[in-house]
C-alpha cells in the first residue's frame, strides 16, 4: 500500500528509513526499486529476520518511544511506517523527528488506525487530543486517530499531505470484526 502510494516520488539509489521495520515487509518494494534501506525496530527478533532477507544497508534496535531518532538532520530521502503508529497515542514526537531526519520534497508515507466514521474529532465521545485508545483482540492497547489531528502534525511539522486511502483489516482470522485503517503520504516543505 505506501509502495502505491509513493512510487512515482522515489527513486534509485534514494535513502530510506523504515520507522519499525520489523520483518522488512514493507520495505521489499521499495528495495526491489533500488533504494537504499535502512531499518530502526525494538525487536531484535524482527531485525534477525528481515537481515536475513538482504534487503537493507543498516539495521538497528531502537526503542522508538524514545526520541531523539539515532540519525543525523536531513539523513533521508524518504521515510515510512507501516503498522506501526497505532501503537502510539501522541504521534508529535515521533512526527516531529521525522521532520528533523527528511531532505526537502521528500516523502513521508505511514499507517494509521482511523477513527470510524461519525466519530471525527468534536463528535461522538473523540477524545480532546485527537485519538482514543482501544483494546485489540490480543489484548493489546491500539490508538485509533482522528484525520483533522494527523492533518494538524503533518502540517505543523512541514509536510503537505499529498495522498491517503483508507482500507480495511480483519482484525483475527475467526473474527468478523473489520478495522478502517487510512494509509498516507505527505511531502516535505523544501525549507
Amino acid at each position: 500500500m505506501l509502495f502505491g502510494l509513493c512510487f512515482e516520488y522515489v527513486n534509485s539509489p534514494d535513502r530510506l528509513l523504515d520507522i519499525g521495520i520489523g520483518t522488512g515487509l514493507a520495505s521489499v518494494p521499495f528495495a526491489k526499486a533500488g533504494l537504499e534501506i535502512f531499518g530502526i525496530d525494538g525487536s531484535i527478533e524482527m531485525l534477525n529476520v528481515c537481515k536475513a532477507k538482504n534487503i537493507a544497508k543498516n539495521l538497528k534496535q531502537f526503542d522508538l518511544r524514545n526520541t531523539p531518532l539515532p540519525y543525523s538532520d536531513r539523513f533521508f530521502d524518504h521515510v515510512i511506517s507501516c503498522g506501526v503508529f497505532h501503537f502510539f497515542g501522541d504521534l508529535e514526537p515521533i512526527i516531529k523527528e521525522v521532520s528533523r531526519i527528511i531532505k526537502p520534497k521528500g516523502i513521508f508515507a505511514f499507517t494509521i488506525e482511523a477513527l470510524a466514521p461519525g466519530k471525527e474529532e468534536g463528535v461522538g465521545g473523540h477524545s480532546r487530543e485527537g485519538y482514543e485508545e482501544r483494546q485489540s483482540v490480543e489484548g493489546v492497547t491500539v490508538f485509533m486517530h482522528g484525520n483533522g489531528y494527523i492533518e494538524g502534525l503533518l502540517q505543523g511539522h512541514g509536510f503537505d499531505k499529498l495522498k491517503e486511502v483508507k482500507f480495511l483489516v480483519r482484525s483475527a482470522p475467526e473474527s468478523d470484526n473489520d478495522i478502517l485503517y487510512e494509509a498516507c503520504a505527505a511531502q516535505r516543505s523544501d525549507n
